[in-house]
């Protein structure tokens, strides 16, 4: 034991010092950048030659390494003061704020600038005052601030307008573009990139316009406008290449990539996917590369290129962290498709599996979400009843004191001291009433709360229920069963096989608690999530079975079903199958989901034995399935004949999807 804390101590000493000394060298690299720079400057001449070099060098440095951007914006500002020069004070600050802002420090960063403010403004330094308002137009969009940060911009324009700077303009116009674009108005956000783009050409500024043309594009894309987004996307392509735009070349690959998608071209779309993945990986862009490589993936998909699909989609799970569960899952979910399509039903169910518990994840995360709003919408409820009382107490202390000042005027006054009391009595009560249908319309909202808590709490303390208690002790027969084979291995090759039947079937009623367990979760069921339990099930029955399934569906991925249909659907398929493999002996079983304008249709056929409907009397399998669809307002029909095997068809109305 001595021996095991010694060597654990040893460990622990070497992983310090390895951190110690990575430390030491990446502080020690940027202190050698920062040597550098200060060697050149001191060769630019006087002290404001050499203050202009350090802010221009801030901006290359801003991004790949902000510590040292955030030095030479100190260094820079240090140097101003001393030489007391305002103009160059307000350019410092403006970069440390800047730095801030890309560090995520924007309260901090809205500090720095609202000190650079006041000094512009103090010294009438108006270009400086409209690179505040613009910065912080920045800030505010990043807080979804969207009114404060159009008020911004546009007061920066105005200024930069008034002074001619048309480069200060043109960002201007481009940022209040981009914001545009945010709140989806298109067509408005390109009237004024193309204000933009014109000035941009107009002083040459090659780096802005390939900005411009890229920005462009993105509206056209939203707008559906797919010639017009090859157009501009080309010309962002062959502007940025001029100006060596690395990073923005990236940019401007993926955006025809997406284009090229839409328009069905294939090999364009993996030819621009591919430069933008060599510079997102040469940048160590991770998150851009996953999104962007996702689509490589889809692109081999859809060309039948499964293998290349597989290795596209893994890098895009490796370069995404725990944050983006809702992209993992899609990219899990495509995953399970592709090696479906390889035949490989073995890992297209543990990815089916892994798409599952994702979404788990993301519902459980969403139940806390909803949680934490009910709770703020009570809180803040008690606080607009105490704001309440407090106004009736300040109505109730001024009537008091107009009583008092009334006695002042006298017996001349006492018709308009009668008539000013009336008043206050009328309003005291009409408010008094406001307050009290305030505090019922309260009530009923807490009620109904509370109620919802409780329906919820009840459904969450039986999903548990069934979980730790049935879940545990189906757990421990299957370790039991475990355990019996492994001590009687000299038993019967009959007793073995009718021990593996029990393991099989208690696995299996694991799972489906399991599903039970999911849609008792769930409010509502999306289609997506539905046909992932599906071919999850399917993907079981292929690997046991050894017999082919077909699944296809022409249901959109938008759909959602109440929480009672989507189990029953589930259910229905899932005995169908069931029937058709034990009862039938079938190798081919086709699926099919389709959907009509007012109708859900689920079709199942198979190849097996088949049975006379008429002469047939209904097992519980059948019997159940029946009551299934009869529970949610559905129509079953099952049609069969011995040796032309079985079809069963779900008519679901779409009234009902939602409404049960």
């Amino acid at each position: 034991m001595k021996l095991i804390q010694r060597f654990t101590n040893k460990v622990f000493i070497v992983v310090c010092l390895i951190q110690f000394v990575f430390g030491i060298s990446y502080a020690q690299s940027n202190q050698a950048i920062i040597d550098s720079i200060a060697n050149v400057a001191q060769t630019k001449g006087n002290d404001s030659l050499q203050i202009q070099y350090l802010h221009k060098v801030f901006f290359k440095y801003a991004y790949s390494k902000p510590e040292v951007s955030r030095q030479l914006s100190e260094i820079a500002l240090q140097k101003s003061e001393t030489i007391v020069n305002s103009h160059l004070i307000t350019r410092s600050l403006l970069r440390k704020g800047i730095y801030y802002d890309i560090a995520g420090k924007k309260d901090s960063s809205l500090y720095i600038y609202d000190k650079a403010f006041k000094i512009a403004e103090k010294h009438n330094d108006k270009d400086a005052m409209a690179s505040v308002f613009n910065n912080k137009g920045l800030i505010y969009w990043g807080k979804e601030n969207y009114k404060e940060a159009m008020d911004y911009y546009l007061s920066s324009y105005k200024i930069f307008e008034e002074l001619g700077q048309q480069k200060g303009q043109a960002n201007s116009l481009n940022n209040i573009g981009l914001l545009l674009s945010k709140l989806k108005r298109h067509e408005e956000s390109n009237t004024y990139h193309k204000r933009s783009l014109a000035i941009r050409k107009e002083i040459k500024d090659t780096y802005g316009m390939g900005a411009s043309y890229t920005n462009m594009v993105m509206n056209f894309s939203a707008l559906k406008k797919l010639d017009s987004c090859v157009y501009y996307g080309q010309k962002s392509v062959a502007t940025k290449q001029k100006v060596n735009d690395v990073r923005g070349l990236a940019t401007s690959y993926n955006s025809l990539g997406k284009t090229y998608q839409q328009l069905q071209q294939k090999d364009s779309v993996i030819y621009y996917l591919q430069k933008a993945d060599e510079i997102y990986q040469r940048f160590n862009s991770r998150k851009h590369r996953a999104k962007n490589i996702q689509l490589l993936g889809i692109a081999y998909y859809d060309q039948g290129k499964y293998q290349a699909a597989i290795d596209a989609y893994t890098i895009a799970l490796a370069n995404l962290d725990d944050s983006q569960k809702m992209i993992k899952s899609k990219a899990t979910r495509r995953m399970a498709n592709a090696y479906r399509e390889l035949g490989d039903y073995k890992n297209a169910t543990d990815y089916y599996q892994r798409t599952i518990n994702l979404q788990d994840s993301i519902q459980k995360e969403e139940e806390i979400i909803a949680t934490t709003e009910i709770l703020e919408k009570y809180q803040s409820s008690e606080k607009e009843k105490e704001i309440l009382l407090q106004r009736a107490k300040i109505a109730e202390k001024n009537a008091s004191i107009s009583q008092k000042n009334t006695t002042i005027y006298g017996m001349l006054a006492g018709v308009l001291v009668l008539l000013a009391l009336g008043y206050l009595v009328y309003n005291q009560q009409k408010l008094k009433n406001k307050q009290l249908q305030k505090e019922h319309e309260l009530k009923d909202a807490l009620l109904k709360v509370e109620t919802q808590n409780k329906l919820h709490e009840q459904r969450l303390k039986i999903s548990r229920d069934l979980h730790d208690n049935i879940g545990s002790q189906l757990t421990f027969i299957i370790s039991s069963i475990d355990n019996l084979k492994y001590s009687l291995k000299d038993a019967t090759p009959d007793f073995t096989e009718r021990l593996s039947t029990i393991n099989f079937f208690t696995r299996n009623t694991i799972n489906q608690l399991r599903d039970t367990i999911w849609a008792m979760n769930m409010d509502a069921i999306r289609f997506e999530d539905l046909e992932t339990r599906m071919m999850n099930h399917i993907g079981q029955a292929k690997v046991l079975t050894g017999a082919v399934i077909e699944f296809s569906n022409e249901v959109s991925e938008n759909t959602t079903f109440s929480s009672l249909v989507g189990i029953n659907i589930f259910r229905i398929m899932q005995e169908s199958i069931n029937n058709a493999i034990k009862h039938a002996d079938s190798k081919m079983i086709s699926i099919q989901f389709k959907e009509t304008n007012d109708q859900y249709v689920l079709t199942i056929n198979d190849d097996g034995n088949g049975f006379e409907t008429i002469d047939n009397v209904e097992g519980n399998g059948l019997e159940n399935m029946k009551l299934r669809a009869e529970e949610i307002y559905s129509k079953l029909n099952i049609i069969s004949q011995k040796a032309h095997g079985t079809t069963v068809q779900l008519t679901i109305d779409k009234t009902v999807t939602k409404t049960i």
